[in-house]
């Protein structure tokens, strides 16, 4: 996807950012389970495929162009419900009924269905170094349900969180950089990210 943003000095640039149409699932496109992952899993799957995990502003880009938008589907939390493996797996189920139901097929460019577990400056926060960040879920009207939140512990996960990843090879003006280099920049890192300053930190 290609977006035009400004950098720490207000100019504007190109960018081009590559990333992966759904959340991370388990399967084939006839049998497949969207499946919410720790950070630290999350993490280890993005290193294999050369690629990293999002920030916040990168899934409002991610929202903006994406193909498909549907509305979050929750259920009412009880107890510790909304943490159990049948659960994930209907919730999961829920969402391919609702991009049936919108006329697309499985691998279509589609967002709204899950908070993301992003990267942040929050993950500097010596307060919450074992925690994980987690931000998105956007209604139709283009507003995230979960604010940026580091709240939960990092072995926390339930139905609603998910795994998008970000190609490391990210191409501004023409030229290619490194996807966790732009963010620690001090010139470029407004590029992909809200924070004020480059981060410290770009993986759990």
């Amino acid at each position: 996807m290609e977006t035009i943003q400004c950098d720490a000095n207000g100019a504007e640039r190109s960018v081009v950012l590559f990333v992966s149409p759904d959340y991370v699932a388990v399967g084939d496109n006839q049998d497949y389970f969207t499946i919410p992952l720790t950070p630290m899993a999350s993490t280890t799957i993005a290193k294999m495929l050369g690629a990293s995990l999002p920030t916040p502003k990168v899934v409002d880009l991610v929202y903006k162009a994406s193909r498909l938008k549907l509305e979050p589907f929750n259920y009412i939390p009880r107890g510790d419900r909304n943490t159990t493996p049948d659960l994930l797996y209907e919730h999961s189920k829920i969402i391919q009924a609702q991009t049936k139901a919108a006329g697309f097929q499985p691998g279509v460019f589609v967002a709204g269905i899950k908070k993301d577990v992003v990267v942040s400056a929050k993950l500097a926060d010596p307060a919450r170094q074992k925690h994980v960040i987690i931000y998105g879920w956007h209604r139709l009207d283009g507003k995230p349900i979960q604010p940026e939140y580091n709240g939960h512990v990092n072995w926390y996960v339930d139905y609603s969180h998910g795994t998008r990843l970000v190609n490391n090879r990210v191409i501004i003006d023409g030229v290619e950089y490194d996807y966790q280099s732009v963010l620690k920049d001090e010139l470029l890192h407004t590029l992909l990210s809200y924070d004020k300053e480059p981060l410290s930190r770009t993986e759990y």
